[in-house]
C-alpha cells in the first residue's frame, strides 16, 4: 500500500509559529535572588479542557511543594500560564509573552505542541513536559532524526504507543488491522509508531486513512463512509487514533450498525481521563488500549500522590498528564540545582541533555542529546476497558 512520507505528511502538520503578543503576568525576570520564572501553556477550556487542566494542577502542586521547601537554590518559582484554547496563534503569543516577562523555561502546550517547540528552538529557550503527545511533535524529521534541540517532552509519547499497539496487533489481529488517523503530527506520531514496528516484522496495514477532527469545538465527523470501508476490507481490528470524542462516536456508530466483532484500539488520550467513557457509555465496553504500567500497578508513593491531588482538587481525578507535569517541574528543580542555581537557557538545556534515571511519578526519566522523550513502549501495559466494573483491565 501506498506509504504517507514524512515530507508529505509533516507539510499538512506543520504549525507555523507566528509573531505577536498576549497579556499576561508581569514578574520581574529572574536573576540571583529573584523569583524563577517559569510559564506554562496549556488548553483548559473547550472539548478537552480535562487535559490541560490537569497540566497545570499537576504543575502547580509541585511549584507550591518546592516553594514551600525553600524553592530552588533559595529562591522562589513564580509560575505564570494561560489557555491557549488548543489555538496555535494564541500558543505562540503566549510564549513570546511569558519569555518577554522573564521566564526560563516554558512548560507546555499538550494542543499546541509543535508551536511550542519549533518557538523553543527559534528562540532558544527550554521547553519542557506537556509537549503535545512527544513523537513527531519532538521530532518533525521522523524518529531516527535529531528531535527539536530545546524540547524536552515528558508527555506521553505517540511512538510508544503506536509501537505497544502494534505490537499488540501483531498477535491479536489476525486478519490484520485498519486504521483512522488525524492528520496532525498527533495522529501521524501514532501511525509513525505502528509502522517502525511494522517495517520490522514485515507487517502492514489493511486499511489506513486521514480523518480531520475539529480540536476546538469538539464536534465529532460522521465516519459511516470509512466504517463500511473498514469492514469491506475485512481487518480484525482497528485503530481509532483520534481524539476521544471521536472515539466514543466511533464505538456507539459500530454498535447502532450492529457490527460486534471489530476490535477496536484507542490511543494514549483515550484513557487519560475519563472523556472517553463518560461519552461512549455502555458502548465503549472492550475498548483496547495502553496506559503507563505505572498507572495499572502503582507503588504506595503515586498513591499517596494520587490521594493528595484529589483533596487539592476537589476530588479530580489525576490522570497520567498531571503526574508527568509534576514530574517535569522537579526535573527543571534538579537540573538548576546541579548547575548551582544558574538559570540561563543554554545551561539548562546542557542539563536536561544529561538528565539519567531522575525517580519520578512516571518511572525513571533520562535525556540525552537524542532522547528527547521520556515514554517508551517498555513502560506500556496493554488493557481493556471493562464497563461493568468501570475499571481499565490489564490484559497482558
Amino acid at each position: 500500500m501506498k506509504r504517507i512520507t514524512w515530507a508529505a505528511a509533516l507539510a499538512v502538520a506543520s504549525i507555523t509559529a507566528l509573531a505577536g503578543c498576549s497579556s499576561g503576568g508581569s514578574p520581574t525576570p529572574s536573576g540571583d535572588g529573584d523569583p524563577i520564572v517559569v510559564g506554562g501553556i496549556a488548553g483548559t477550556t473547550g472539548a478537552y479542557g480535562a487535559v490541560g487542566i490537569a497540566v497545570i494542577n499537576g504543575t502547580q502542586m509541585a511549584v507550591d511543594e518546592i516553594n514551600e521547601a525553600g524553592g530552588i537554590a533559595g529562591r522562589q518559582i513564580e509560575f505564570i500560564w494561560d489557555d491557549d484554547a488548543a489555538d496555535a496563534t494564541k500558543s505562540s503569543q503566549l510564549f513570546q509573552q511569558f519569555v518577554s516577562d522573564g521566564a526560563v523555561a516554558i512548560l507546555g502546550s499538550p494542543d499546541t505542541g509543535p508551536t511550542t517547540a519549533a518557538l523553543g528552538d527559534q528562540m532558544q529557550v527550554p521547553v519542557l513536559g506537556a509537549v503535545d503527545d512527544g513523537g513527531l511533535t519532538v521530532y518533525p524529521n521522523g524518529p531516527d532524526e535529531p528531535p527539536y534541540a530545546w524540547t524536552f517532552s515528558t508527555s506521553l509519547n505517540t511512538f510508544a504507543w503506536g509501537g505497544k499497539l502494534a505490537e499488540w496487533s501483531i498477535d491479536n489481529c489476525p486478519n490484520g488491522l485498519a486504521m483512522l488517523h488525524d492528520p496532525t503530527t498527533y495522529g501521524l506520531g501514532g501511525l509513525a509508531g505502528f509502522e517502525m514496528v511494522f517495517e520490522e516484522t514485515g507487517h502492514d496495514f489493511v486499511y489506513v486513512e486521514s480523518i480531520t477532527e475539529n480540536w476546538s469545538s469538539g464536534a465529532t465527523v460522521n465516519l459511516d463512509a470509512e466504517i463500511q470501508k473498514i469492514v469491506d476490507s475485512g481487518a480484525s481490528c482497528v485503530e481509532v487514533w483520534l481524539t476521544p470524542g471521536d472515539e466514543a462516536a466511533f464505538m456507539q456508530e459500530i454498535a447502532s450498525l450492529g457490527i460486534d466483532d471489530l476490535i477496536v484500539l484507542g490511543n494514549d488520550v483515550t484513557n487519560a481521563d475519563s472523556t472517553f467513557v463518560d461519552l461512549a457509555g455502555p458502548e465503549g465496553d472492550g475498548m483496547i488500549s495502553a496506559l503507563l504500567t505505572s498507572d495499572v500497578y502503582p507503588n504506595d508513593r503515586l498513591q499517596a500522590w494520587q490521594a493528595e491531588y484529589r483533596e487539592l482538587f476537589d476530588g479530580l481525578e489525576p490522570g497520567p498528564f498531571a503526574e508527568l507535569s509534576y514530574d517535569a517541574v522537579y526535573i527543571l528543580k534538579q537540573v538548576i540545582e546541579e548547575a548551582d542555581g544558574a538559570t540561563d537557557p543554554e545551561t539548562i538545556r546542557a542539563g536536561l541533555n544529561k538528565l539519567t534515571d531522575f525517580d519520578g511519578l512516571t518511572g525513571k526519566l533520562t535525556f540525552t542529546e537524542q532522547i528527547h522523550t521520556t515514554i517508551n513502549k517498555e513502560q506500556l501495559t496493554m488493557v481493556q476497558w471493562n464497563y461493568e466494573a468501570k475499571e481499565w483491565e490489564p490484559i497482558e
